[in-house]
């Protein structure tokens, strides 16, 4: 008998149990399932995606890279297409920003700077690879000192850059310094570009020292020189007066 009602105390102790928990173990359950299957369907919807995007970017390269890199005006109205669409839906992936990037080169050779600036600025603001937007930064303050706004793209040049941007970087700053008249600046920026090459990329080294050899020598400061000629004519006059 005592055994029974021992039995039955833990029936009842498993019902009281069952009646306070059970509700929450059910829900948990289902929430586990409801997370797993959903992160499931997530990560195929990811897939899904990735590989829509990417099959959009190789007809984008397709397009752009028709007749060895001159698409005639149908190939480009395609690959501006695609690089449209890229951009609307599929902003934030890499395709996106690369196909900005080449939209851009292709505008800038056709001399179309006004395109080409917007389609790298689409670059610097949407694109969440670091080196995307440092590449893209470098030719927007190239393409904006083209159009006219060598200040504004100076000013786009400032800050600190990861070393394997920092000679790109001074090379363009010289650049745009020869094209406002600057040379002594732009020598400068070359000679801060050769300095900070990396070594591979040792094969700019060539171009930045003709870059800066053809500046010649530093000017000296005006009172530098004014002082040195005073000297010069110093004993001239003493001569004189002996």
């Amino acid at each position: 008998m005592a055994d029974h009602l021992t039995e039955q105390e833990q029936i009842e102790s498993l019902k009281r149990w069952w009646a306070e928990n059970g509700k929450g173990i059910v829900t948990g359950v289902v929430l586990a399932l409801v997370g797993y299957f959903g992160y499931q369907w997530w990560q195929g919807a990811e897939r899904a995606k990735a590989e829509e995007a990417s099959d959009l970017y190789q007809g984008f390269v397709e397009a752009v890279s028709a007749n060895d890199g001159a698409p005639d005006n149908k190939q480009l109205t395609t690959a501006k297409n695609i690089g449209q669409q890229l951009k609307t839906d599929f902003a934030k992936r890499i395709y996106a920003s690369q196909a900005s990037l080449r939209l851009a080169a292709l505008a800038a050779a056709n001399n179309d700077l006004e395109t080409a600036e917007k389609e790298l600025q689409w670059v610097l603001d949407n694109a969440d690879e670091t080196a995307l937007q440092l590449l893209a930064k470098r030719r927007l303050a190239s393409v904006m000192a083209a159009r006219g706004k060598p200040d504004e793209a100076l000013k786009l040049l400032d800050g600190s850059v990861p070393s394997s941007f920092a000679a790109l970087y001074a090379e363009t700053r010289g650049d745009i310094l020869l094209q406002k008249g600057d040379k002594d600046g732009a020598r400068a920026a070359y000679q801060q570009a050769l300095a900070q090459l990396l070594p591979e990329q040792a094969s700019s080294a060539q171009l930045l020292r003709m870059k800066a050899d053809n500046l010649g020598s530093a000017q000296p400061e005006a009172g530098v020189s004014e002082e040195s000629s005073e000297k010069n004519t110093q004993p001239a006059q003493e001569s004189d007066e002996q």
